[in-house]
């Protein structure tokens, strides 16, 4: 949520779920995990939609 600016959750599956507030939710899915266990590629595209389309809640 820091990096992004949405609340999310990840899952070891490599999926992530995010919300945006009175305006959508998103669903992504990258097998590829980091040490952590977030899915690498989808913390990626989550980043570049939050920019793109300036959904941070902050």
């Amino acid at each position: 949520m820091s990096r992004v600016g949405v609340p999310a959750k990840s899952g070891v599956g490599g999926g992530i779920m995010a919300v945006v507030p009175t305006r959508m939710g998103i669903g992504i899915f990258g097998p590829a995990l980091d040490r952590k266990g977030n899915s690498v590629a989808g913390i990626q595209l989550l980043e570049r939609l939050s920019e793109e389309l300036h959904l941070s809640i902050f």
